[in-house]
């Protein structure tokens, strides 16, 4: 009986040990915030867990978490998109990434153009790869200091994916079309709350979204696109740029107060 009583408080010592060590080390991963998160859409992991240590465990291999919450044994992962849903708490704590910064500068990093040759008179010209020369603008558009490869238009007021594709259109332009990270960089950089559509579409459940050139959509938010989640019928055939920098896929009939029209 004394042996067995010996086994056991030394496995459980051994097990406090192996606990310690490596909570010591997940501190130093991960760092406490006072905040809640209000909104589930971010969430991508939740389960009972017997210890705070297993939770954080399965946050540190799962690239796409970010924040960490565990209460009452229930271990909640989120993905960035909830640093949009964070709110201050007095008494709830969540777990954040140390390298979060550090990863959110590497994947969206701008991409400056530092060959002089591409550098045209004022925003009012944009470089023409076609023509390897400084061409002007369209009335109204502009050019972005980081995107010199073409000029660039924005309008406010609430509008759908067709009203907003005319609207380009009679302006001689279309749709924005964010290929590039820093594109994407630049737009939520200067449009830091809105979400916008951009040219492409699909007309069928399991299609591709491509850009107008054939190439394919990249850089979609986590578990995206879903179309609500319906394998059946078409419900999100439009392309929507969010204020996170990732593309997501919605339905033609949403409405937004932003429209940016493009052309080179």
């Amino acid at each position: 009986m004394k042996n067995i009583l010996r086994l056991i408080f030394g496995l459980g010592f051994f097990i406090n040990k192996i606990l310690s060590t490596y909570s010591n080390i997940f501190n130093s991963t991960f760092f406490e915030k006072k905040y809640t998160i209000t909104v589930n859409d971010s969430l991508i992991f939740q389960e009972i867990l017997i210890d705070k240590f297993f939770c954080l465990q399965k946050c540190s291999i799962d690239f796409n978490c970010l924040y960490a919450h565990y209460e009452s044994n229930i271990c909640s992962l989120y993905s960035e998109e909830a640093l949009n849903n964070l709110v201050s708490s007095n008494d709830k704590i969540i777990y954040q990434k140390n390298n979060y910064d550090l990863q959110s500068l590497v994947l969206m990093r701008p991409i400056i153009q530092s060959d002089s040759n591409v550098s045209c008179i004022n925003n009012t010209y944009f470089w023409s790869s076609n023509k390897s020369s400084c061409v002007p603008c369209k009335p109204n558009f502009f050019k972005q200091s980081e995107l010199p490869f073409s000029c660039y238009h924005s309008q406010t007021g609430l509008k759908n994916f067709t009203e907003s594709k005319s609207y380009c259109q009679s302006k001689g332009g279309f749709l924005f079309r964010p290929k590039t990270k820093n594109e994407r960089y630049v737009y939520i950089q200067k449009f830091p709350s809105e979400i916008i559509f951009v040219d492409s579409t699909i007309t069928s459940v399991g299609q591709k979204f491509k850009w107008p050139d054939g190439s394919n959509v990249v850089g979609f938010g986590m578990r995206e696109p879903n179309n609500q989640g319906s394998t059946t019928d078409l419900r999100e055939g439009c392309l929507e740029l969010r204020s996170t920098g990732f593309f997501n896929d919605g339905s033609c009939s949403n409405h937004f107060n932003l429209t940016i029209c493009q052309h080179d």
